[in-house]
């Protein structure tokens, strides 16, 4: 599942795909931890899509924290793009020896391919319980572990830093362009038949779900046939058919 905060968005994950965006989330450096104790903005944002792999029983609480528009997809679609759980950790851990205990700025060793393997591990690693920068403000003790989080991260290159510094991710020109040229190289696209539930929020007058609808019809009849469409729409459910079901 990935849930998102608009019908248009959804809408554009349907047409084109998935694209990583720099999120400002707190690392297990140093530097990170420190920000969250003053409550101010992570250090470091990492250009990712993130999902969580739960059963549709377990998804409402993550409606309410990500946003009420949510698409579901075959894990097989997650599995042939790259899409990878993530390493949870805590203070104690043995994984956070070496590299992960360490500034993000000090991973230094004398191969580059090396270098950026270690990066990225980074990137794929959190705390399972811990802080969160959301609607810019911090909120602590998330038990992050609960959400069983797949990610995808995309590659570090010389053109698109793995690990952004806070600084230039709230400059907007800077920002803009990185998303830009993730869009261009890093977006993963969605094939119909992996789709298996696409929520909206409740709608006295369904109008949600009739807007959601003749927006597939018409994305998808043309490309795949009026059957393939059809078949998609029937994947259109509210979150409170959620809450009654289960």
């Amino acid at each position: 599942f990935h849930f998102t905060k608009s019908m248009g968005n959804l809408k554009s994950i349907l047409k084109y795909g998935f694209t990583p965006h720099y999120c400002l989330e707190y690392t297990l450096d140093p530097e990170d931890i420190a920000a969250a104790f003053e409550k101010f903005p992570p250090r470091y944002a990492i250009p990712m899509v993130c999902f969580c792999d739960l059963p549709i029983s377990l998804i409402c609480k993550h409606l309410g924290e990500y946003g009420p528009y949510g698409i579901g997809l075959d894990k097989k679609w997650g599995l042939k793009n790259g899409v990878t759980p993530v390493l949870y950790t805590h203070n104690t851990a043995q994984t956070l020896q070496l590299v992960l205990h360490r500034s993000i700025k000090e991973i230094k060793v004398n191969d580059m391919k090396t270098e950026n393997y270690l990066r990225l591990i980074a990137a794929y690693t959190k705390p399972f319980l811990g802080p969160a920068w959301r609607n810019e403000e911090v909120k602590t003790d998330v038990p992050f572990y609960d959400e069983r989080e797949w990610r995808y991260v995309a590659a570090n290159r010389e053109d698109e830093p793995l690990f952004l510094d806070r600084e230039d991710y709230y400059d907007k020109a800077k920002i803009n362009n990185l998303h830009k040229q993730l869009e261009k190289q890093n977006t993963l696209s969605v094939s119909p038949g992996l789709i298996e539930y696409l929520i909206v929020p409740p709608d006295e007058n369904e109008n949600k779900i009739l807007e959601l609808y003749d927006y597939i019809m018409n994305l998808y009849g043309p490309l795949y046939g009026q059957k393939e469409a059809k078949l998609v729409t029937t994947a259109i459910m509210t979150e409170d058919r959620i809450r009654d079901d289960v």
